[in-house]
């Protein structure tokens, strides 16, 4: 059976996460959670990672990796950038800039489901599965 991979990386504070890591976080469980039945029938199993970051790694926060190769990597038009974020800010106590994808010119501060999905299925091709 082949394996998919999927880990998500967050800033976590004491157990606290910003809210759009934790809006992605809703959306990577659920992906997970909706590709588990469709892949398995394929001869695919799904593994979920989470990865819980400290302040010197937030630049890697909000990040998720399927078999290791970067979300916005298998994309189109979409690109890593930084955004101000308030609930971060607040957390650590000072200014900070966050992930954000540019996808398609719109900036999205959290993952949403369909882009996981449309991640994992570009994998998939590319890997020829």
């Amino acid at each position: 059976m082949k394996r998919l991979l999927i880990e998500w990386k967050h800033y976590d504070k004491g157990g606290n996460t910003c809210i759009r890591c934790s809006k992605t976080g809703v959306a990577v469980h659920k992906a997970v959670e909706e590709l588990k039945n469709s892949l398995s029938r394929k001869g695919i199993s799904i593994s979920y990672k989470e990865t819980k970051l400290s302040e010197e790694k937030i630049q890697a926060s909000n990040s998720i990796l399927l078999n290791g190769i970067l979300l916005e990597d298998l994309l189109n038009d979409t690109k890593k950038v930084e955004t101000a974020c308030s609930s971060c800010c607040g957390l650590i106590g000072s200014d900070v800039s966050c992930r954000a994808l540019d996808c398609h010119g719109q900036i999205r501060e959290d993952v949403p489901v369909r882009l996981i999905k449309k991640a994992v299925i570009n994998l998939l091709r590319k890997e020829g599965q």
